[in-house]
């Protein structure tokens, strides 16, 4: 059998080796490691404000229709279960609607346009180690973390308006996430976690295509994640 052809046989033989493994717990997997992450992104509605006047509220398309999240990181655990973190991460939506169109009298209108955020965050993770058989290859966390996030929109039109070319600024950002790990090998390990992150205000100045004036506005997502782990 071609497993590459059955991936579906492929990921429960990737599943059944970790419960079939020699006996061991998440505190042998001590030190430094590297993740990757990938999985959904939902974006709250935003509002665009301009002259201390909420003006127009941006609505996204959700998974599984455009949003997703990526994402890279370097960490160290410490025995006392501690995880400090370096993470890079990238989400993306697409734009669907505009609601609440002040400057046209209010309504609603078909939206196009994309929204990148890149994150770049110092985390810390506390991991619960050393759960009683059968759960010691299970780790829960809990944790969060701040930094900076590059807020991107680009490409917004809706009735045939476009509104300028790519708006961009970098804000600071923070992060809260929960999860829970399942320790494969001595050197791998799965984990799913769910991350919700918010920034302060993005300003992307005067906007094509709108009245002058500073246009701004804060993002804020809910990411559900799967990552993949190993442990040098």
């Amino acid at each position: 059998m071609n497993l590459l052809k059955k991936p579906q046989y492929l990921v429960m033989g990737v599943i059944g080796m970790g419960f079939i493994a020699p006996e061991s717990s998440s505190a042998d997997t001590l030190g430094p490691y590297i993740s990757v992450m990938g999985g959904l992104n939902w974006v709250a509605p935003q509002d665009l404000n301009q002259n201390n006047l909420d003006f127009v509220e941006m609505e996204f398309n959700q998974p599984l229709h455009s949003g997703f999240a990526t994402g890279l990181a370097l960490g160290w655990r410490f025995p006392i279960g501690l995880r400090p973190e370096v993470e890079i991460s990238y989400r993306k939506n697409t734009l669907t609607q505009f609601n609440n169109r002040v400057y046209e009298g209010g309504g609603s209108i078909d939206g196009k346009g994309e929204e990148e955020a890149t994150s770049l965050m110092a985390n810390l993770w506390y991991d619960v180690l050393n759960l009683p058989a059968p759960f010691s290859r299970f780790t829960p966390y809990i944790g969060g973390g701040l930094g900076y996030t590059t807020l991107t929109v680009s490409g917004l039109e809706a009735g045939g308006v476009q509104f300028g070319g790519t708006h961009r600024d970098t804000v600071s950002a923070f992060q809260l996430g929960a999860g829970v790990g399942f320790e494969l090998t001595d050197q791998w390990s799965l984990s799913m976690d769910y991350r919700y992150l918010k920034t302060r205000d993005a300003h992307f100045g005067d906007i094509q295509g709108l009245p002058q004036g500073d246009v701004s506005t804060d993002y804020s997502a809910q990411s559900l994640m799967l990552g993949l782990h190993y442990w040098f």
